[in-house]
């Protein structure tokens, strides 16, 4: 069962997307800004990352870029309504593996996971 760290401060979003996670049988913690994403990076390890754009204390740029510098290899999932091409290449130079534009269907979400953790999507 992969495990996934689900970062979002949207709480509605948040419980929203757990509990799809959980129901599609993934492991799932959660942080609801970048500095709680920090902190569980820091002592846990993950399959997958689902790290929203904009966090306070710390955006998702920042704690992906963070991640990145102190060695993490974790796959990172951005969410973003980001609609600007050139913002969501930043993301993907920040080291994103890929992203989903908010608003998004869950199963959307779901397929996006399944292909970055190397999973049949169909």
């Amino acid at each position: 069962m992969s495990t996934i760290l689900l970062v979002e401060d949207d709480e509605n979003l948040r419980e929203t997307v757990h509990d799809w996670l959980c129901f599609e049988k993934y492991r799932v913690e959660t942080a609801a800004d970048g500095l709680e994403a920090m902190e569980q990076l820091s002592v846990n390890s993950f399959d997958l990352i689902v790290l929203d754009w904009h966090l306070p204390h710390l955006d998702g740029i920042d704690v992906l870029k963070r991640y990145r510098e102190s060695g993490g290899a974790t796959p990172v999932l951005l969410l973003t309504g980001m609609t600007d091409v050139s913002q969501r290449d930043k993301g993907i130079s920040a080291g994103a593996n890929s992203y989903v534009r908010k608003p998004f269907q869950l199963s959307e979400l779901s397929k996006e996971i399944k292909k970055l953790l190397g999973k049949s999507g169909g």
